[in-house]
């Protein structure tokens, strides 16, 4: 029933980038990334029906916050219940991240930022707005996490961050790429 929904809201909206749920190997591999003793303040981009930020929420601290930017309406609606304190869903774009924390919360910096927005949809400036924003709003050696399905926005993380490593899943569908930059 899951796929159904993903497939229908794919064909549906173009800022939706997976048909399959994120397979556990993928959703591993980005935790494993994520120091939970020192994440206290967390932002996830395209939250989706909420696969990951639930597996966040698992494992963060009482008193740490997630802030889950997405755009789609029928996937805030799945988010809105999960029912955690520490959960602030936002309906915005990650692109307005930044200007939103600042104004709205008061938010300058964050420890991690955990992206699965589909950067391959979008052009090239907003790809390198979404990549340059989110390295401004990370305090120094936070990280930003993202998978994707290609290699499209590995040079921006490589160029923008002080350190950036990729690793390869395979056992996902399509195959997925886990990018990590460390400011």
């Amino acid at each position: 029933m899951k796929e159904k929904i993903l497939i229908k809201e794919f064909i549906k909206n173009r800022k939706v980038g997976a048909i399959a749920s994120t397979s556990k190997y993928v959703l591993k591999n980005m935790i494993n990334k994520i120091d939970f003793d020192k994440a206290n303040i967390l932002i996830e981009y395209g939250s989706g029906k909420g696969i990951i930020t639930k597996q966040l929420l698992d494992l963060m601290k009482n008193d740490a916050i997630l802030f889950a930017f997405e755009t789609n309406e029928n996937f805030i609606e799945d988010m809105t219940k999960i029912n955690d304190k520490r959960l602030i869903i936002i309906n915005a774009d990650a692109e307005d991240a930044r200007i939103i924390l600042k104004n709205r919360y008061k938010i300058k910096q964050v420890d991690y930022i955990i992206s699965t927005i589909p950067f391959t949809l979008f052009d090239r400036r907003k790809r390198k707005r979404i990549i340059y924003r989110s390295y401004s709003m990370l305090k120094e050696k936070g990280k930003f996490i993202t998978y994707q399905y290609s290699w499209l926005i590995y040079n921006l993380i490589k160029n923008r961050f002080s350190e950036s490593s990729i690793k390869a899943t395979l056992f996902n569908l399509p195959p997925a790429f886990i990018f990590e930059g460390i400011k």
